[in-house]
């Protein structure tokens, strides 16, 4: 219930995302939520969370006891960084089940997707823990479609990667009934 964008572009990259919360049927937004955000700064990169809004909670308590992050740099890093937390949340935090019960992958799920924004490029991690490397943007969150259609449209127009950016987030806005609020710009320096 989430749309968060990351875009590169001419050297520049930018992420963004809305700021509705949706817990049932509640509404909250980010500017009424002290210290919420869908993107976190994690070292040098910003990770945007879509999906369960408590993996903010784990990851912020996690990885503010003063644990070194590698530079999420490729896929492989990422790929290990993630698989090590997902080792973390099954031995630390009883809260996780395993979210493979009544499927039919051989996977297991993570139930949220994650995206990255740093001087490497930009990254989506899906919940099976694939990781794909960007090139120019990708959207991840409920209103993905929509974002997407907007920055393939406004890609190569005039425009910067926080422009393509934020105009990606307000389609998702737009159309996407679960996004909403304000939006929430970053530029990875």
């Amino acid at each position: 219930m989430s749309i968060i964008v990351a875009v590169t572009k001419n050297g520049e990259t930018a992420i963004a995302a809305d700021t509705l919360y949706l817990t049932g049927s509640q509404k909250d937004y980010g500017r009424d939520l002290s210290g919420r955000s869908k993107i976190l700064r994690i070292g040098s990169s910003y990770i945007g969370l879509a999906g369960w809004s408590l993996y903010q909670n784990i990851i912020d308590f996690h990885f503010n006891k003063k644990r070194r992050v590698p530079a999420l740099k490729d896929e492989r890093v990422i790929f290990d960084f993630f698989l090590n937390f997902w080792k973390v949340l099954r031995e630390r935090y009883s809260l996780v089940k395993d979210q493979r019960d009544g499927t039919e992958s051989p996977f297991t799920d993570l139930d949220s997707s994650f995206l990255i924004a740093n001087k490497y490029g930009i990254f989506d991690i899906h919940g099976n823990l694939t990781v794909w490397r960007h090139s120019a943007f990708t959207a991840i969150g409920s209103g993905a479609t929509y974002s997407l259609g907007a920055a393939h449209t406004l890609y190569n127009r005039k425009g910067s990667a926080a422009d393509i950016a934020k105009a990606s987030v307000e389609a998702a806005m737009r159309f996407d009934d679960a996004c909403g609020g304000e939006i929430e710009l970053h530029n990875v320096r």
